[in-house]
């Protein structure tokens, strides 16, 4: 009896033994499957095309040239040169500037405000007679200030409108820049191809936001596992009332251009800061128009153009021939027959008058020797000039 329990006990021994042993050897199996399989896994996410943060880096860069091509038109007139990806040609920096443009804090700011050129049947830019004959009197008599005192050179808003547009130039920033802004090659060192087709940029204007869809081709296809992430449609918004601005700067070079008394330093909206610096050119102006309401990187928007010097205007003398008898000695009161030296100045620069003989004793006052005489009087803001020629005869 002892005997057959000794072999029970050694029996449930050696099988409880065995059990131990197969259990811990199918840990072991299992243990290796599961470091396997999380090793494969692993190689798999190595080796596998993360697509948010793709998409999300186009999107970026789409973002970042957008907003880097408000920041170079915004300080260069409302244009982008070709050089930098945009459309207006590349002017010569030695024989253009004071032409088309006025290098001003590293930019070459184009002159959004001209001379007048053109000739008209109420108008002329011909001096003595600029504006017109009689300025500022009308037929009737009455004062009138509205004329013809420039041209607005700043460009169109939307592509439609002509050549060279804020909305075209803001899209050819982004196409031309795009493809060094992504910098994809990282990937091809990766075992990765890539394609990448012609971008396409439509840019979207409102009131206070530009919408940026691009239209971009692109494939990366991993040649490990052959995987491929493929996309084409991106797109960005940015704040900026850049529509408002535009039709502001626009009102107020209009205004400009058009009343020779307009003070462009005044705004009407206080949240546009407007800022004249004078003569930075010889006698032309840059304009500083700050948008406080339109941040770009936590700083506000600022559109710059430069505007070119324009011929003040002499108030008209009347009469402009005057009568006295031989040897007469008149005075700048005799001349101006009780009337004042008065002018306007379009670009609100300070004026000089000076009335004087044409012959070789100019100044005032004057013994008359000749049976005619001619003076004149002059307006001149220091670099350009306005006249009108008095002739006294005597008897």
């Amino acid at each position: 009896m002892k005997f057959k329990r000794s072999q029970i006990t050694m029996i449930m021994i050696v099988g409880l033994l065995l059990f131990i042993v197969v259990s811990f050897l199918l840990y072991l199996s299992k243990s290796s499957v599961k470091k396997q399989g999380q090793i494969s896994l692993r190689g798999v996410h190595q080796t596998s095309i993360d697509t948010l943060p793709i998409k999300n880096f186009v999107t970026n860069c789409v973002d970042k040239l957008a907003k880097e091509s408000f920041l170079i038109l915004g300080r260069q007139g409302g244009y982008l040169y070709r050089s930098q990806g945009g459309t207006l040609v590349d002017y010569d920096e030695e024989n253009d500037e004071g032409l088309f443009f006025v290098r001003y804090n590293g930019n070459d700011v184009v002159y959004n405000i001209l001379p007048p050129r053109f000739e008209s049947s109420l108008y002329t830019t011909k001096i003595p007679n600029y504006p017109w004959r009689n300025f500022p009197y009308s037929s009737s008599g009455t004062e009138v200030f509205d004329g013809f005192f420039g041209l607005n050179n700043m460009p169109f808003l939307y592509s439609y409108q002509g050549p060279h547009s804020i909305q075209a130039q803001i899209e050819s920033y982004i196409d031309n820049n795009l493809e060094d802004c992504l910098g994809l090659d990282y990937l091809e060192n990766q075992s990765y191809d890539i394609e990448i087709k012609k971008s396409t940029t439509q840019v979207i204007i409102g009131s206070s936001s530009l919408n940026v869809k691009l239209d971009l081709p692109i494939t990366i296809r991993n040649q490990k596992n052959k995987e491929t992430f493929e996309a084409s449609k991106f797109s960005s918004n940015v704040d900026l009332r850049l529509k408002d601005i535009y039709s502001y700067v626009k009102d107020i070079i209009d205004n400009d251009i058009k009343n020779i008394k307009f003070d462009i330093a005044n705004p009407a909206d206080p949240s546009l800061r407007i800022n004249v610096i004078k003569d930075i050119n010889n006698k032309d102006d840059i304009i500083i128009i700050t948008d406080g309401k339109s941040l770009i990187n936590g700083n506000p928007f600022q559109y710059v153009f430069a505007r070119k010097n324009r011929a003040p205007a002499l108030y008209h003398l009347s009469p402009d021939a005057l009568y006295f008898s031989l040897g007469s000695t008149i005075n700048q009161e005799d001349l101006l027959s009780g009337q004042q030296l008065k002018g306007e100045d379009p670009d609100e620069d300070v004026l000089q008058f000076t009335l004087k003989a044409l012959d070789f004793d100019p100044e005032l006052p004057k013994t008359l020797t000749q049976s005619e005489t001619a003076f004149r009087a002059e307006v001149s803001d220091g670099s350009l000039k306005d006249y009108q020629d008095i002739v006294v005869y005597t008897s």
